[in-house]
């Protein structure tokens, strides 16, 4: 009766590990969240940024069907930078889709980086994660491409800003600590409590005549 009440507390520990164990199992969820937005007819926007955020330069592309342009492609040059002289540039290649079609982002790609944003090479989007708490500024080279319309003058990107992504975390298991917790202690008092017993049990045994 003693052994199975070890072996009965022994199983209860282990279990109580298991449940215990998920209680860090996690799921995480990225929150995207504007900084700052450049005013209407600007090419440069800044905001501040902590050590370590996922920071991401957003505008809405060019229509090329409503410019003027030598080819089908428009190239054009993003400059993240820092007070401490960090600086990255991304270069963004737009084309149409066929005569007339949708415009698209052909190609990105980061022609240097100084001491600036940590991107993946490819990058999948224009930012990366800044390496210290300053204010950041995203510049768009200027280029003279003129509406098709007449009246309308030259191009300029407009909803230029600064957008932060936070990766938030949640434990939908955390409710499984206390629970893990309660069968470890009350399986490692029941197989102390068993082994101890059985000891005494064995003392009395012997010292019967």
């Amino acid at each position: 009766m003693k052994k199975a009440l070890v072996i009965f507390g022994i199983i209860l520990v282990f279990a109580g590990v298991i449940v215990a164990s998920t209680s860090v199992i996690h799921t995480e969820e990225s929150e995207r969240s504007t900084v700052a937005t450049a005013p209407p007819n600007e090419w440069e926007v800044s905001g501040p940024f902590n050590k370590g955020d996922m920071l991401s330069v957003e505008f809405v592309p060019p229509n090329l069907n409503e410019l003027v342009i030598a080819d089908s492609n428009l190239k054009l040059s993003v400059e993240v930078a820092d007070s401490h002289g960090g600086k990255t540039v991304f270069e963004m290649e737009f084309s149409q889709t066929g005569f007339g079609g949708s415009t698209i982002l052909k190609n990105l790609t980061i022609v240097s980086n100084e001491d600036g944003l940590t991107a993946s090479n490819p990058p999948t989007e224009v930012g990366g994660i800044v390496p210290h708490t300053d204010d950041y500024s995203a510049n768009i080279t200027r280029v003279r491409v003129s509406y098709i319309a007449p009246g309308e003058g030259f191009w300029v990107p407009s909803n230029l800003k600064l957008v932060k992504e936070v990766v938030c975390k949640e434990y939908p298991y955390l409710f499984a600590l206390p629970i893990g917790i309660i069968l470890m202690v009350v399986g490692g008092c029941l197989s102390f409590w068993g082994a101890t017993s059985s000891k005494q049990m064995l003392r009395a045994r012997r010292k019967t005549p």
